[in-house]
């Protein structure tokens, strides 16, 4: 009787062992995704910030050129 209580609470551990393997891997994926969310999101401000400057420059100069060559004309 002792030894299938024995055999029974380890199978029993092992299962509970596997379940917080499982769930520390999840919860690894989730932290991994918050984190390279975050991150983006930390340099995804300043990326567009000089997009749209580099993006302002471009029209300025194509509007520049487009007076310049009309009033050459």
């Amino acid at each position: 009787m002792y030894e299938i209580a024995v055999t029974v609470a380890v199978f029993a551990a092992a299962f509970l062992l596997s379940v917080a393997a499982a769930k520390a891997r999840e919860l690894y994926a989730e932290y991994t995704e918050w984190s390279t969310h975050r991150r983006r999101a930390k340099y995804r401000v300043p990326a567009y910030t000089d997009m749209e400057q580099r993006w302002a420059v471009k029209q300025n100069r194509e509007t520049l050129w487009t007076e310049v060559n009309a009033r050459c004309r």
